[in-house]
């Protein structure tokens, strides 16, 4: 009888163990977004992607366009082969490229087999359509169309974490090479669409920016190492992006390789908050002053001396935006970690004292909006190290009491300005967005409570990206999700 209850038990406990590994199993597959079960996946656009990865994957050659020092300039990367002869570019006012001119092109190398070129095109006119032609080993490719905007009126988008090839868990190949390519293929189809809706809601886009983490494998550069190639020839993939430039951010998957430096060619770049990707950076569109910083160097002194010397440069900015990956007030687990939170209260004196307007991250793979926020200060007190939050985020529940001790005291409650819910005047504090990821590869949950400093936020485990209105007098903010491109958030606006 005895034995036979305990076997009896021990079958029990087998299958609850069972049900909890297969639970556990389907919320990371449910953790990213599978291509082939979204609307366009479950089309003829599949298949022709994936005829089209074949060609592509294996050369990550694609056009990479970044915004100049300012509206006037445009800046170009690309790879060639290394046994390939010298690169040229060439730009002209019309698509038979007559009278085009010839741009110096830098050419260095980056990695045994591919070289990187890089280009400046400079005295661009407002509201001109231009077309360019690169050389892909002395053969000249099809012109491609950049049309400059109106910079007193003009719409950019937002995107978070693309991390192209994050899903590669969720692939089940033989091989991590299988999954990778897999990975990428699904990431990189979900990251065209998104990028695809942008450009159908508003086709007059000036650029984009990345709050980071453009791929997944970060790991550093080595003279043979090229493992994260196949994910930036994902990233590059979507066709809109030879005529959109965007403007990167480096995220914690992106600073310790240089291939990041090789893909893109920043402008005003810095030394100071570098990483092995590279350093802060900023450029001027119109009446904004754009300032990216590398977060993933914490070396504060060097992010205020930056940012101090950026904005007196341009002190008749009308607006001042600031893009960082780690998201210093979000609404994700990451934003709640004392490494975040002790970047939170040393950042926040340095961006209110330069009047920087608005901020926008990523890093949570959540999206969130903040209230107006001024003068947010740390307690100490209630303070906890990296091994002690870890430890408490866990569960422990002899640890409940301090954990929660410690959440109440970064909720800034006292910080807000205003909670106005659709609009803000004449604000003196800063606005926090943090983006969801932009191609589904994988999603992050909202924490259990919502922090006191959140107007707004959601995770639906679908990608989202916003589209930002700037005038004179108003930058507004929308935030749409991919798969039925509806609101996700109340329109916001800050007016002056």
């Amino acid at each position: 009888m005895k034995k036979g209850i305990k076997y009896l038990v021990s079958i029990i406990i087998a299958v609850m163990i069972f049900i909890l590994a297969t639970n556990i199993f389907a919320i990371e597959k449910s953790s990213y977004t599978d291509a082939t079960q979204t609307r366009q996946g479950k089309t003829y656009e599949w298949k022709n992607w994936c005829e089209e990865w074949e060609k592509i994957k294996n050369s990550p050659t694609q056009m990479s366009l970044s915004p100049g020092e300012d509206e006037t300039q445009l800046n170009f990367a690309w790879y060639s082969k290394s046994c390939d002869v010298k690169p040229n570019l060439k730009i002209s006012d019309n698509p038979k490229m007559e009278d085009a001119k010839a741009l110096q092109v830098i050419t260095t190398k980056a990695s045994d087999e591919y070289k990187t070129n890089k280009a400046t095109a400079t005295n661009l006119k407002p509201n001109t359509r231009y077309y360019y032609s690169y050389t892909i080993n002395g053969k000249w490719t099809e012109p491609a169309l950049y049309k400059t905007k109106n910079t007193k009126r003009y719409t950019f988008g937002f995107v978070g974490d693309p991390q192209i090839g994050a899903s590669y868990r969720n692939m089940n190949r033989e091989t991590e090479l299988e999954n990778q390519d897999k990975a990428v293929r699904n990431d990189s189809f979900n990251w065209n669409n998104t990028i695809k809706n942008m450009i159908r809601r508003n086709c007059d886009l000036s650029f984009i920016i990345s709050a980071g983490d453009q791929i997944q494998s970060g790991y550093k550069k080595n003279e043979s190492y090229d493992h994260n190639e196949i994910e930036y020839a994902g990233y590059l993939s979507p066709c809109a992006l030879k005529s959109i430039p965007i403007a990167t951010t480096i995220g914690n998957h992106d600073e310790n390789s240089e291939n990041y430096s090789y893909h893109f060619n920043l402008p005003n770049k810095s030394k100071l908050g570098s990483t092995v990707a590279g350093g802060n950076y900023y450029y001027r569109y119109g009446n904004t002053l754009f300032i990216m910083l590398n977060t993933n160097n914490e070396n504060i002194d060097e992010h205020k001396k930056f940012i101090e010397c950026v904005t007196k440069l341009n002190k008749d900015a009308r607006w001042k935006v600031v893009t960082m990956h780690h998201d210093i007030y979000g609404s994700g687990q990451h934003s709640s970690t004392p490494s975040v939170v002790k970047l939170r209260y040393k950042l926040i004196p340095i961006l209110e004292k330069n009047n920087i307007d608005v901020v926008l991250s990523g890093h949570d793979h959540i999206y969130s909006r903040s209230y107006i926020l001024k003068g947010g200060k740390l307690d100490k007190s209630d303070m906890l190290s990296e091994k002690e939050y870890e430890k408490y985020a866990k569960g422990n529940k002899n640890s409940n009491k301090k954990y929660k001790k410690y959440l109440q005291s970064i909720e800034d409650e006292d910080a807000i300005e205003s909670k106005e819910l659709m609009c803000a005047t004449n604000p003196k504090g800063i606005l926090y967005i943090t983006a969801n990821s932009s191609s589904g590869s994988k999603y992050y949950d909202l924490v259990k409570n919502q922090q006191a400093y959140i107007a707004s936020r959601w995770q639906g485990n679908v990608p989202t990206y916003s589209m930002i209105d700037v005038t004179d007098r108003a930058f507004t903010i929308n935030t749409y999700r991919v798969d039925n491109n509806k609101k996700i958030d109340t329109t916001f606006t800050i007016i002056k």
